[in-house]
């Protein structure tokens, strides 16, 4: 099983704490934690990027805004997902509101439709609970065994 949905698994099965992403390089490198999921396809992720994340201008680059938006559906199409399922995203689209300064961001992810063949989805990046930064729309194609 994908050591992702594992993970989601656990979190749903358990307390509701906040959990820190130990199996995942890439979010562990952004400092991501699941805080929250539901069996019906939300999810609400934390990141703290550090510096090695930021440009010149002092602001997040564009592609990690997107990795973390991605995150976000990834995961809420992974809890509606059957166990063993796999998918790939197919069509990210992400609209950037302002830029990303350095600090806290919650990203939340949302299964709008599901499918047979296809994964249909929306998230949206806040800094901090309240200010937003960039939303996205995503299609992810599920793969047959």
């Amino acid at each position: 099983m994908n050591p992702d949905q594992m993970f989601l698994k656990a979190f749903l099965a358990g307390d509701g704490r906040p959990a820190p992403f130990v199996a995942n390089p890439l979010a562990a490198a952004l400092n991501a934690e699941l805080l929250a999921a539901d069996s019906a396809g939300t999810v609400t992720l934390a990141f703290e990027p550090g510096p090695q994340f930021l440009q010149g201008a002092q602001v997040l680059q564009g592609g990690v805004v997107a990795t973390m938006l991605d995150f976000a559906l990834a995961f809420a199409a992974l809890v509606r997902l059957p166990e063993g399922g796999a998918f790939g995203t197919v069509n990210l689209n992400v609209s950037m509101m302002k830029p990303a300064l350095a600090g806290r961001y919650q990203a939340t992810g949302k299964v709008v439709r599901m499918g047979k063949t296809m994964i249909f989805g929306s998230a949206e990046l806040r800094r901090g609970a309240e200010d937003l930064v960039a939303t996205a729309a995503g299609v992810m194609a599920i793969a047959r065994a």
